[in-house]
């Protein structure tokens, strides 16, 4: 009996950590007084309103029991009548990053004890009961609620070295009776997806692109996203893309471009084409240029002459295109006067030709044509 109670005085005291650190600040705020309603007559009562907002409580309960859609639709709701709020923005990040990016390749592993849970796992490992969700992707744990005792479980280092820094954000409210509380009298009308607009911004101002993709393509998805909040999604994939092209990963970013073209309206991919057309076309100069250093002219020339079509204000790949021609046109010509040489005519013929469409400036082609036809004339006379 001793052991129980012990046991359930430490699920009792991780849960009250964990909400410590949901507060805004130690001193709670006593709730407004509820006044007494008289009953009214059963036809004179008002319809039922709306459920009450998304609370940060719901959203770790559906976290904790492995409901994800319903966290991150929770989440959406949070940040859209709250855009600052960096408790919800956290949690997304949790839910939308890639763990591994997240929290690091390196890791050591604890036992998970008769007791534990993940949220006093994180704060006794990272310094911080609120990673418990991302601790539990980055083990591959869907539910942390269903996490048995006596696995092992991996703790990444980068965190684990690192002094957690204590996040300061609204406080978990209980869900409460709507009629009964009083409303601001100057609450302002804010549109539906306003606040995701708003939160994107300060994502993509603050150089965190990649989160504020995250953010306004999950909003996009629900249907929740107004067309600033496009824009903002928008200029945020064209930050992203640069930088992904600067790192030559341009495959990755043309895979962002058409994610993120494929969620918005009609009205707003126009705004993301021009992007995707420089992205194509840069991917096809590098391709032409590992054409060029195999020495297969040809394709390569093919392929700046379509990357060119795409980007054609694009003077580095303008110059590769015409450096590829010359050296295709000269190839050609020697080939021609080898064919020349041995009385192939036909053969010769056909390469100056093509080369004459390839540059009709080059006189060496067009003087060596003429001869090649008035001699392949001749002979056809004495045959």
């Amino acid at each position: 009996m001793r052991s129980m109670g012990v046991l359930a005085l430490v699920f009792f005291l991780s849960a009250c950590q964990l909400m410590e650190n949901l507060r805004l600040n130690d001193e709670e705020e006593e709730a407004p007084a509820v006044a007494e309603v008289p009953a009214e007559p059963l036809a004179e009562r008002e319809p039922p309103r709306a459920l009450p907002p998304a609370t940060m409580q719901q959203v770790i309960d559906f976290l904790d029991q492995g409901q994800l859609d319903e966290a991150e639709t929770a989440l959406l709701s949070i940040i859209d009548e709250n855009p600052g709020s960096r408790l919800a923005l956290r949690f997304l990040e949790q839910l939308q990053s890639d763990p591994v990016e997240l929290m690091g390749e390196e890791f050591d592993t604890v036992v998970v004890q008769r007791g534990d849970s993940l949220s006093v796992i994180a704060q006794r490992e990272l310094g911080d009961a609120l990673q418990f969700f991302a601790l539990a992707r980055y083990n591959g744990i869907r539910s942390p609620r269903r996490m048995a005792p006596g696995i092992e479980l991996k703790i990444p280092q980068s965190l684990r070295r690192t002094e957690a820094e204590p996040t300061v954000d609204e406080p978990v409210q209980a869900d409460a009776a709507p009629t009964m509380m009083a409303e601001p009298e100057a609450a302002p009308i804010v549109a539906p997806g306003a606040g995701l607009t708003l939160a994107g911004t300060r994502l993509l101002e603050a150089g965190r692109a990649q989160q504020a993709i995250a953010l306004l393509s999950a909003g996009a998805s629900a249907g929740n996203l107004d067309s600033d909040g496009e824009r903002v999604l928008v200029d945020a994939a064209l930050v992203r893309a640069g930088e992904l092209a600067e790192a030559q990963e341009l495959q990755e970013a043309s895979i962002m471009l058409d994610e993120v073209d494929a969620i918005l309206s009609p009205a707003a991919r126009p705004l993301l084409e021009p992007a995707r057309r420089r992205l194509a076309a840069e991917r096809l100069m590098l391709d032409g240029i590992e054409e060029r250093r195999a020495g297969r002219l040809e394709p390569a020339l093919a392929l700046f002459q379509q990357a060119a079509e795409l980007d054609p204000d694009n003077e580095a790949l303008l110059s590769e295109s015409r450096n590829v021609r010359d050296l295709l046109v000269a190839q050609l010509h020697d080939q021609a006067l080898i064919h020349y040489r041995d009385q192939a005519l036909d053969d010769a013929i056909e390469l100056w030709q093509q080369v004459g469409e390839l540059d009709p400036d080059f006189e060496p082609a067009r003087v060596y044509l003429e001869r090649a036809l008035a001699l392949r004339e001749r002979l056809q006379e004495l045959d």
